[in-house]
């Protein structure tokens, strides 16, 4: 009698369709209880039983994986192996089953990303709520370690705005499958209209998401006005229009630079992005220097770069400015006031369509919810790994919020600037 890896269920059709395909390389976006997470463990036991390899679970936090794998998916699947009399190990500590002259599976979560490095014995892997990892871990660490046996990957989750999902969904290099909770046609169906009605509660948005599976701005985004559609798009730097300059500084953080363009007080072009962690003044000073850029009118940045180091008894602001970079600050600006300020130019703001980051900056930057209702708990957002650029912005606007900066050219005089046959670009604009 052949085992049932779907015990006590049986998987559906869909599940099916996913697991017949041959791509090496799946991304599985759909809603909840579609039935993820047991396709991508039932998956990794059918390799682990056909070869001596390892076949590693990921979830965003070890913790992650314990409850919602170890305490029900490893335990269902270990009741069939014990039913067709196929011995195993588990180890708890580890979050392991080995199935003793086959292969392995183990547990691990990307919170220590460090212990995943240099592996070299994975048959396959399964990546689950990607949405939750930092989107460095799959080249640097994961994608190495599938070399050594050409081992294929299956990444799931439910959106979480335009996140690492959204990434691999326009990747040619993974097949790419969408489900909505609707296309489990093993759930009950009280269940799932409890569910739709639950999720629904929440909000449109937040039902499009759960239960649809669909790529929607993130509840609780911040600067939510933004139109990514008609705002990212292909943008170059213009040696006619100014060039300005804005940072958020890091010490065990990123630091972020921005280049922006204003168009007199029509337009707010973001040109360029940097960041880096663990890097000097030197090093973004140099970064700064080695850009096609000509020299920038206006620096701007956080005010906590004028705290100066019990080391060196100077600031990062003393140290820029011995380089002929004078920053302007604002003092005494709080966060919820500098995001007010911010909205009143995020209408105007224009991304080139080649900073995919901090596009993912703009609409992954959000505010902490609440479950019911989705209200905001208060008015300062995340500070994450998407908060360090959104800062940067901020911290220009507090300082240009008078407008008198950008209106040192006027639009006539920018627009007096142009060759005739730039009077109108492709938008046309000019």
């Amino acid at each position: 009698m052949e085992i049932n890896l779907f015990a006590p269920k049986q998987s559906h059709g869909n599940q099916d369709k996913i697991l017949d395909d041959p791509s090496r390389f799946k991304v599985i976006v759909a809603g909840r209880k579609f039935w993820k997470t047991a396709t991508v463990i039932s998956w990794l036991f059918k390799g682990a039983l056909e070869t001596k390899l390892l076949y590693p679970y990921i979830a965003p936090s070890k913790v992650q994986a314990k409850n919602i794998v170890w305490d029900d998916h490893i335990n269902r699947i270990l009741i069939e192996l014990k039913k067709h009399n196929v011995p195993y190990k588990t180890n708890e500590t580890e979050l392991s089953v080995e199935v003793p002259g086959r292969g392995k599976i183990q547990l691990f979560g990307v919170e220590n990303k460090e212990a995943l490095r240099g592996m070299s014995n994975w048959g396959a892997i399964g990546c689950d709520e990607y949405d939750d990892w930092r989107e460095d871990i799959w080249p640097l660490i994961i994608r190495p370690n599938l070399i050594p046996h050409q081992a294929p990957a299956m990444v799931v989750g439910t959106p979480k705005g335009f996140k690492n999902l959204y990434a691999l969904k326009n990747d040619p290099t993974w097949k790419y499958f969408h489900y909505t909770t609707y296309d489990n046609p093993s759930l009950p169906k009280e269940e799932l209209d409890a569910l739709v009605a639950e999720y629904k509660e929440y909000g449109e948005e937040y039902y499009r998401q759960e239960i649809l599976a669909e790529f929607v701005k993130f509840v609780g985004m911040v600067y939510k006005e933004w139109q990514m559609e008609t705002r990212f798009i292909e943008l170059e730097y213009d040696p006619i229009l100014p060039v300005h300059i804005t940072f958020d500084w890091g010490v065990n953080e990123p630091t972020a630079v921005i280049w922006l363009q204003p168009l007199g007080l029509r337009e707010l072009r973001v040109i360029d992005y940097y960041e880096a962690s663990d890097a000097s003044i030197e090093h973004f000073i140099s970064v700064i220097n080695s850009k096609p850029y000509k020299k920038a009118e206006l620096y701007t940045g956080d005010p906590a770069g004028k705290a100066r180091t019990l080391t060196t008894g100077t600031s990062v602001i003393d140290e820029l400015a011995k380089k002929g970079i004078h920053v302007k600050t604002k003092d005494g600006v709080k966060i919820p006031e500098q995001i007010r300020i911010t909205h009143g130019f995020i209408s105007r703001l224009y991304v080139s369509n080649k900073l995919e980051h901090f596009r993912d900056c703009l609409l992954n930057y959000r505010y902490p919810t609440e479950r019911k209702g989705l209200h905001v708990r208060n008015e300062i957002p995340i500070h994450d790994e998407w908060s360090h650029a959104m800062r940067a912005l901020e911290y220009y606007c507090i300082n240009v919020r008078d407008r008198s900066i950008i209106r040192k050219k006027s639009f006539e005089e920018i627009k007096a600037a142009f060759p005739k046959e730039r009077l109108f670009d492709k938008r046309g604009l000019y």
